[in-house]
């Protein structure tokens, strides 16, 4: 071959060689995550489960590579203990010990589990808090993220508020819906629990089967009662036993700061759980995003319901459409019935964000049943209430903690502000697709794998009177296993002990633990003022 020849062949090769490599780059390029709280959860596998056919039916349904889940189960992951040391990247926090004792000393004889309310009336005839007035100051730009729980890159369009140090205090009554740290007298609290109660009469409650028709504002109030009638009882089990803790502290201006991170055990156990699915079907999310999401919403709904879970799915645009008009079980009967009406769904009209997330007020909430929403969308709200505060402010009021929220947006521009803060607000979390449009779904089972093992549901938190501490969230998410919860607060400078109630529902039976720290005793960690007035600036946008 000649010189020519050679060239030619060499040229032909480098060209060759750049077209592949680039054919690589641009089909095999990273999906990002951009918001997926708990560090290391998401990296477990888990078996999905099998769908049984109920036992009058004569044919037998077997799915290939399905394990089947008992909800009487022990944990897929390992002890509780082993679960602590994930945190050790954590400034100043030393997990050597695998259970911490934070919580309360053991009763006196004779004294029972500390007695919590939720009355407002019975709070409002507490003695009065002092709570000092916040003077409103934007947050610096970017301050927001690094311990927010915020999507990286997400955009907060409304200027955040932050308190200020050095204001003089003011004298407001207690109120249970507003207060961003309900307290009560820590007297109080061990008073009563010593006190012999009068029989409480038990109040029955039972859930409706279908549907309604409309949000109804007394039904929804008849299920909350419900919740609370559960949590309020005085035979509930000691929390401290079932949880490990984990605090740190920090000092900034006039402020001590907390944050106390709690983490289940194996010994409680997995509780069934109620799961709808809505997806946007509107013109703006098209039929390509549109088609990967079906797919995987089939996908999850093995995946990710347990034996014993129910399941609903739901397609929204300028109106919204259920399935089913009663819950459903995962059998292969109700699979192959979701799966044909997933087929015939097709991306257009506009979309009506508020009207859909509170249509999920409209499916019967079972109290001893955690009920989880997992809204599939972008966001962009172009019907109804399109104002992004009053969509946030408006469903919050409205749910106040009855359903837990989860959001996947199915784009980089989607709506971060609107899917972020909505579901920080109640009890939920938020993820943003950022790939290719085809495989828009790809992340819905990595991301329904957060709320798969609930333990602990309708978790609340009260302060006692003494701590003075103004903490956040103000509505606790579940508690799943394999995952934690974080609280993060401040005290005035000076305060050396902290002290709270946790309560929550493991199905029918109330857990509460009384916890309290000394805050001088704890590790140091740098980034908790940051992340509290992060977290006091997303409870800002939800009032």
């Amino acid at each position: 071959m000649n010189e020519d020849g050679r060239h030619n062949w060499i040229f032909f090769a480098v060209v060759l060689s750049t077209a592949i490599h680039a054919g690589l780059m641009f089909f095999m390029r990273p999906q990002v995550m951009t918001h997926i709280a708990g560090a290391g959860a998401h990296a477990r596998t888990r078996p999905p489960m099998v769908a049984r056919q109920r036992t009058e039916q004569q044919e037998t349904v077997h799915f290939e590579v399905v394990k089947d889940v008992s909800p009487e189960r022990s944990a897929p992951e390992p002890e509780a203990e082993d679960v602590v040391p994930m945190l050790s990247g954590a400034a100043g926090i030393t997990p050597e010990a695998p259970e911490i004792s934070e919580s309360a000393p053991e009763p006196a004889p004779g004294v029972s589990a500390p007695l919590i309310t939720s009355d407002p009336s019975e709070a409002l005839s507490r003695p009065i808090v002092s709570v000092a007035p916040e003077k409103v100051s934007p947050i610096a730009n970017g301050e927001i993220g690094g311990a927010s729980s915020l999507a990286e890159g997400a955009s907060i369009s409304s200027a955040s508020p932050l308190v200020e140090s050095g204001v003089p205090q003011a004298e407001i009554p207690v109120s249970i819906p507003t207060l961003a740290a309900r307290v009560l007298p820590e007297e109080a609290i061990v008073a009563a629990a010593a006190e012999e109660p009068p029989s409480k009469p038990q109040i029955g409650f039972v859930p409706a089967k279908e549907v309604f028709k409309e949000v109804d504002a007394a039904v929804v109030e008849a299920e909350k009662s419900a919740v609370r009638n559960l949590l309020d009882v005085r035979n509930a089990d000691e929390l401290a036993k079932s949880v490990n803790t984990v605090a740190t502290s920090a000092s900034a201006g006039e402020w001590s700061y907390f944050r106390v991170r709690v983490m289940p055990r194996a010994s409680l156990k997995i509780i069934p759980k109620d799961v709808v699915i809505l997806i946007d079907a509107s013109g703006s999310i098209a039929n390509d995003r549109l088609k990967s999401c079906r797919r995987h919403a089939k996908e999850i709904l093995r995946t990710c319901m347990n034996t014993g879970d129910r399941f609903n799915v739901v397609a929204f645009r300028d109106d919204f459409s259920y399935a089913f008009k009663e819950w459903q079980t995962g059998d292969a009967a109700a699979f192959k019935r979701v799966e044909s009406w997933l087929d015939n769904l097709a991306a257009y009209g506009r979309t009506d964000v508020f009207s859909t997330v509170a249509s999920v007020l409209k499916l019967p909430r079972d109290p001893k049943r955690p009920l989880i929403a997992l809204v599939v969308t972008d966001g962009i709200a172009n019907k109804g209430v399109s104002e992004t505060s009053q969509i946030l402010s408006k469903f919050t009021a409205l749910n106040d903690g009855l359903v837990s929220m989860y959001m996947y947006g199915v784009k980089d521009n989607a709506n971060r502000e609107l899917i972020d803060v909505l579901t920080k607000g109640n009890r939920g979390e938020s993820f943003i697709y950022e790939g290719s449009r085809r495989r828009a779904g790809s992340e819905l089972g990595q991301f329904s794998d957060r709320f798969r093992d609930p333990v602990l549901s309708d978790l609340r938190i009260v302060f006692s009177a003494a701590s003075k501490a103004e903490a956040y969230p103000v509505l606790l998410k579940n508690l799943y296993r394999g995952d934690m919860l974080e609280i993060v607060g401040r005290v005035p400078k000076g305060t050396e002990e902290v002290a709270f109630s946790l309560k929550g529902l493991n199905g029918e039976k109330a857990y509460e633990g009384f916890f309290r720290y000394n805050l001088t005793k704890l590790p140091f960690d740098k980034d908790i003022p940051r992340h509290w007035a992060a977290e006091k600036s997303i409870d800002a946008m939800l009032r």
